[in-house]
């Protein structure tokens, strides 16, 4: 009985120490099964999972953003950039990897570039990054006259259609990605001075640490993930889209703040970011299916959204007494 009565507290000590957005998620679920038929198919499954990939590696770097109390408003059009250009300097005769690993560098470029304007610029994250927003948006549609362009190769089928161990192959390189993006947070200095900048900035500076390198390295590092992410959505739609990433800064920032990452004092992490992004690929998905208006979409993830953040606030406040 003691053994039994143990176990329970355990399971009721989980299940009190789940955060809000898994129970929210939850409900999504349960409710859009009940709205489609088909809802738990495999392959609505998967494709919900396949599709929130990107968007997973943009809210993995606007997290760590956050937890340094800034946010970055360039990440979605960065996405897009890394896409055109991927897909420009194959046009032009590189090497699709030779040409996969310019636009990586390029794209921890422009991230440290933001950086180095916050850090040593002494200009406010929000400002900075709006600006970058602006010049990467008008250079992709100026490259590519506004329209989308194509390239066909082996390597993008492989990417999105390819699965190890029954798992999509975009699924196991985000894994990677947030493996690597976890040990720079809880293994390393930078990691360490992520969350001293966000907590304590002063502290950082006392402790001899640079305040304003880390920046350049943790938006350098930003823009890593999000090239990552840009390559993936060009392998799934085998094409460059110059707005293919628009708004997905805001929908990063949002997944942050669902998962738990508080834009003061360094709290939160990846960890929950992944609850968030999978509550809004959930939600869109969900209304597809369930065939609700594009009218109303908008205006019904908004609301969900919103709903979640203050109940998650209102939890964890309540939580911590």
């Amino acid at each position: 009985m003691q053994a039994e009565a143990v176990r329970g507290n355990r399971l009721t000590g989980f299940v009190s120490g789940l955060p809000p957005v898994a129970w929210i998620l939850f409900v999504m679920v349960v409710v859009f099964s009940f709205a489609s038929p088909n809802y738990f198919e495999l392959r609505n499954i998967s494709n919900i999972f396949i599709q929130s990939m990107p968007l997973m590696l943009v809210a993995f770097a606007q997290t760590i953003i956050v937890l340094t109390e800034g946010i970055d408003l360039s990440l979605g059009t960065q996405v897009s950039f890394v896409s055109v250009l991927w897909i420009l300097l194959c046009q032009y005769g590189v090497p699709i990897l030779a040409a996969a690993a310019i636009t990586v560098a390029v794209s921890m470029g422009v991230g440290a570039t933001n950086g180095l304007i916050i850090g040593k610029g002494k200009i406010p994250a929000f400002i900075a990054t709006l600006g970058m927003q602006y010049v990467l948006y008008s250079t992709s549609l100026l490259l590519t006259a506004g329209a989308s362009i194509s390239f066909s190769d082996y390597l993008f089928q492989f990417v999105s259609e390819t699965k190890l161990l029954f798992i999509p192959l975009p699924v196991w390189i985000t894994a990677v990605m947030f493996c690597l993006t976890w040990v720079m947070l809880y293994k390393t200095r930078l990691g360490a001075s992520v969350f001293a900048l966000g907590g304590n900035p002063d502290a950082v500076t006392l402790a001899g640490v640079n305040a304003n390198k880390s920046l350049i390295k943790i938006y350098g590092f930003a823009g890593l993930l999000t090239a990552v992410s840009g390559l993936i959505i060009t392998c799934q739609l085998e094409s460059a889209q110059p707005i293919v990433g628009s708004g997905w800064e805001f929908e990063a920032v949002a997944a942050a703040l669902i998962g738990g990452t508080s834009f003061r004092e360094g709290k939160g992490g990846i960890g929950g970011t992944i609850l968030g992004v999978l509550l809004i690929s959930t939600l869109k998905n969900g209304l597809n299916i369930a065939r609700v208006p594009s009218l109303y979409q908008s205006a019904i993830i908004g609301t969900i959204i919103l709903a979640a953040i203050i109940i998650d606030v209102m939890v964890r406040r309540r939580r911590n007494g």
